[in-house]
C-alpha cells in the first residue's frame, strides 16, 4: 500500500512559517508551476490513463514527479497530480527523466494499478484509490 510518514505537529507555529505557507499559496495559485509530461500508460481495458509529469515550481523549490489518472482522451493536467506526488529528498533519491524521482507504472489490471518509486523519495501524496481503481505502491533501489 502507499504510506508515508508524517512528522508530528507542535501545538504553535513560527509567524514565519505561517507567512512562508501564505506566499507558497500565492505562487502556486498565480500558475508560476509548469507540468511536462514524462509518459502515458493505458489501462489495460482503454478506458483510463495514468499521466506521469515533471511540475517544476520554480528556483525554491524541488522538481517534482507526479501522476494523474484520467480518462483516455484528457490533456495532462496543468494543476498537481490526483494520485502521487513525489520529490528527490534533498538529492537522496536519483533524478528519473523528467528531473524528478523516477516512477515506475504498471497496469496489472483494468481496476489495479502498481506504482514504484525510489526508496529514498520523499512522497507528499500517495492515493490507495481513486475512483474504481485500487493503486499499491512499492518501492526500489
Amino acid at each position: 500500500m502507499c504510506h508515508h510518514r508524517r512528522r508530528a505537529r507542535s501545538g504553535s507555529r513560527p509567524v514565519g512559517s505561517v507567512a512562508l505557507l501564505l506566499l507558497a499559496a500565492a505562487v502556486s495559485s498565480c500558475g508560476l508551476c509548469r507540468n511536462e509530461r514524462v509518459a502515458e500508460y493505458p489501462s489495460t481495458d482503454g478506458t483510463a490513463k495514468v499521466v506521469v509529469f515533471e511540475r517544476d515550481c520554480g528556483a525554491t523549490t524541488p522538481f517534482s514527479t507526479q501522476a494523474s489518472l484520467v480518462p483516455v482522451g484528457v490533456d495532462a493536467p496543468s494543476g498537481m497530480g490526483n494520485l502521487f506526488a513525489a520529490d528527490d529528498n534533498h538529492g537522496i533519491a536519483p533524478d528519473g527523466p523528467g528531473g524528478g524521482p523516477e516512477l515506475r507504472v504498471r497496469w496489472i489490471d483494468a481496476v489495479h494499478l502498481e506504482l514504484a518509486y525510489h526508496v529514498n523519495a520523499r512522497v507528499s501524496r500517495a492515493e490507495t484509490s481513486l475512483g474504481l481503481v485500487r493503486v499499491s505502491c512499492t518501492t526500489f533501489k
